[in-house]
């Protein structure tokens, strides 16, 4: 009897209740961790120029759009067009950060020189190391300085089109 006095007196020290406090809040920083995304991985993309139809420019900044199409085996490609001041011996490229299911898309341009060929009217890219799932993407052009945010969800026959905010 004694000894179970002895062990039941442990629970009514201040030394048992701060101990059990520290533990709780160790539990609670525990949970509340954000979740750990990963590493981010860069893939750069060379784009495929499409030629204006009419050989000039037929819009200005503040026109831009990106199109992605999801096709077989999750495919996806991304058409950007309102491209302005870009002759087809110019070069348009993407730097894509993929974390997780967060996509930074920051496009890089070469306006190049004239051309007897004309000027570009848009670039196609091909992103093939998406996953089947949903994805979170921030689309940015510091030349034309136009954006877009949207939310992709790679399964075949998906078409997400965006206009780019100037």
């Amino acid at each position: 009897m004694l000894a179970l006095s002895i062990i039941l007196s442990v629970f009514q020290t201040p030394e048992f209740y701060v101990i059990v406090s520290v533990i709780a809040a160790a539990v609670v920083a525990l949970v509340s961790l954000p979740e750990r995304k990963g590493e981010v991985k860069l893939h750069l993309l060379a784009g495929e120029l499409e030629a204006s139809e009419s050989g000039y420019e037929n819009q200005g900044a503040g026109h831009g759009s990106i199109t992605f199409d999801v096709h077989a085996g999750n495919i996806v490609t991304l058409r950007r067009e309102g491209l302005v001041g870009i002759s087809m011996s110019g070069a348009v490229s993407l730097a894509v950060r993929v974390s997780g299911f967060d996509i930074v898309i920051e496009d890089r341009v070469t306006p190049g020189d004239l051309s007897p060929l004309g000027m570009a009217a848009a670039a196609v890219f091909t992103l093939d190391f998406l996953a089947p799932e949903w994805y979170h993407i921030r689309y940015e052009s510091e030349q034309f300085s136009e954006h877009a945010a949207l939310t992709l969800h790679v399964r075949e026959g998906i078409r997400m089109e965006k206009k780019l905010i100037h």
